[in-house]
């Protein structure tokens, strides 16, 4: 495996049109395929390129196989009390999600809490992005969702749950706590930027199809699978976003039989001002993550951070222009022309 790749920078809005347009050239409608591509530009913003515009290779791929309607528009299917359902008829999972979040802000107020799940779409992009939105309008919310089987069982060979992601976002002032992570060892988007780039991953993510450690990500392309963080913790927080996932928002848990293909997402969304008052929820939050913030790093020159502070600091590398690898980069300008 090669040492990492030369880095550039694109422009922000230049790396939107790039991407809006590639979807655009699959039949995704204006409005739609900028709204996925602001997404993920967003994800590469944040320093997450596993979900960012390498993403369009699948995507494209995704449209393709026709396991995406790239024209196609979510729609509510239950409404009832502080409950709502959503059938993404298999469009862009990012669009489905958006319309979850315009939804639960029409509701909230009504009842203090809204809960909603999506099902028919595919990835639906990087949670993180949805959490750190709700939180903009002072809400609490968390949210998780299956996928396609990627990940071994503890102890086991075969793929039997997705890298399964769960997330939450706490309101803080201006900087809030956003935690989103996949409960595998990796996102499989990390597996494909590694790849891509020629690079090595670290022992304890990947086996081989015959149950061999490996530090190669194409293990994983070949048969493998990931293996889920933190031994049998890691295994039953997938096991759980896996089933509940799966059967809550009807889209089935990856090993059911009505299984086909997908991201069977929850979202529950709660305003603390009508449990504790937004003031005195806000007041506490605030307190305890400065003393978070304070306690004694046990290196000096990598002080304690809150969850999300990483995000942010890509944020501010990236404010002029996003850094992409540029191997990744070529190959989104080589998709476009392709198409």
């Amino acid at each position: 495996m090669s040492a990492k790749p030369a880095e550039i920078r694109i422009g922000r809005e230049e790396m939107i049109d790039v991407a809006a347009d590639i979807l655009m050239r699959v039949e995704t409608p204006k409005e739609n395929a900028l709204s996925v591509a602001q997404s993920l530009v967003s994800a590469q913003e944040a320093g997450h390129a596993s979900h960012g515009v390498i993403r369009l290779i699948e995507y494209t791929g995704f449209v393709k196989k026709g396991t995406v309607i790239p024209g196609t528009q979510p729609t509510l299917i239950r409404d009832k009390g502080a409950i709502g359902i959503i059938d993404g008829n298999w469009g862009w999972g990012q669009v489905a999600c958006k319309f979850a979040l315009t939804k639960i802000r029409s509701e909230i107020s009504k009842y203090g809490t809204y809960t909603i799940t999506v099902k028919n779409v595919n990835h639906i992009g990087r949670l993180g992005e949805y959490m750190e939105s709700l939180t903009k309008d002072g809400l609490f919310a968390m949210m998780w969702c299956n996928s396609d089987p990627a990940v071994a069982a503890f102890g086991g060979v075969a793929r039997l749950f997705g890298t399964n992601p769960f997330a939450a976002g706490i309101p803080n002032g201006e900087n809030p706590i956003i935690i989103d992570f996949a409960t595998a060892a990796s996102a499989e988007g990390k597996l494909r930027v590694a790849r891509a780039n020629g690079q090595s991953v670290p022992t304890g993510m990947v086996i081989d199809k015959d149950g061999r450690d490996s530090t190669d990500p194409n293990a994983f392309y070949d048969g493998g699978s990931i293996l889920p963080f933190g031994g049998h913790k890691g295994y039953c927080m997938s096991l759980f976003i896996e089933l509940v996932g799966g059967a809550l928002s009807g889209g089935h848990a990856a090993m059911a039989t009505g299984y086909t293909r997908g991201n069977g997402t929850v979202l529950i969304a709660m305003d603390p001002d009508a449990f504790v008052g937004s003031a005195e929820f806000e007041a506490e939050i605030a307190e305890s993550s400065a003393k978070i913030k304070a306690t004694r790093p046990a290196r000096a020159e990598s002080p304690v951070l809150l969850p999300g502070e990483v995000e942010n600091q890509s944020r501010a590398r990236n404010k002029e222009s996003v850094h992409i690898s540029e191997p990744i980069w070529q190959s989104i300008l080589e998709l476009q022309k392709s198409l």
